[in-house]
């Protein structure tokens, strides 16, 4: 399989170009927004609610609605408010208390360094991070990263996707929206099931390992390794 096929290619974020921990980012991100939406005694209650907000995005499946009114409609419902004043609160909520998240994430040294090369080989770069964020979030993700200048073609946010990770519909999406073959593009992804999960819609897969190389089950990926090592294989085309 050569680098110099895929003119796609398409990016995960998390865990992929920003250094995030997710099970610790959502423990912090959870209660700060919860209290965009009551009292602290509420807290738990309206946390429980975001949480099941989150999961009814994850398994939307029809494709009928983009997966940011699943997640509105869902969490307003429960907090006897409307999607629209949501979407308002969270504006604000992402303008304001988000920004003390970046605390828990760094940057990737070797992401800039890869995405450079990604650009200087001519190849499109699609931002196919999970769409259970809105776009403002992922930008500051991006920000984070140090990678906010980069002239993505597509960024998956929910309020574009019908489908999340790792439905095969989301990938077909990216396909449907960029107007790409299957064998035009590579998934680049640290995550076994939700990014290999391409591979279900015929994208050929790469799993990010870590610098510590640690082998981990994968039987969607078709290549691994780091992001130098990814870097290099397209340098040799």
């Amino acid at each position: 399989m050569s680098g110099a096929r895929f003119t796609t290619l398409l990016l995960d974020l998390d865990g992929t170009l920003l250094d995030v921990e997710m099970r610790p980012f959502l423990a912090a991100f959870f209660p700060l927004a919860a209290a965009r939406f009551g009292p602290p005694e509420q807290t738990l209650r309206i946390t429980q609610a975001l949480g099941e907000a989150a999961r009814a995005m994850m398994a939307a499946s029809g494709g009928e609605r983009t997966v940011d009114l699943v997640f509105l409609e869902t969490f307003a419902g429960a907090v006897g408010s409307t999607p629209a004043a949501v979407r308002s609160a969270f504006a604000a909520f992402y303008r304001e208390e988000f920004e003390q998240l970046h605390r828990l994430v760094r940057p990737i040294p070797a992401a800039r360094a890869f995405v450079d090369e990604a650009l200087g080989r001519g190849c499109e770069l699609v931002l196919a991070t999970n769409p259970v964020f809105f776009l403002e979030p992922i930008r500051a993700r991006l920000r984070w990263a140090g990678l906010a200048d980069v002239p993505f073609a597509l960024v998956t946010s929910a309020e574009l996707m019908f489908w999340t990770k790792p439905h095969a519909g989301y990938y077909r999406q990216i396909l449907a929206m960029t107007g790409r073959r299957q064998e035009q593009c590579l998934m680049v992804g640290d995550d076994p099931r939700m990014d290999m999960a391409a591979k279900e819609a015929g994208i050929a897969t790469w799993l990010v390992e870590g610098p510590d190389g640690e082998p981990r089950e994968a039987p969607l990926a078709d290549l691994r390794g780091t992001l130098e090592h990814l870097a290099a294989w397209l340098r040799q085309g």
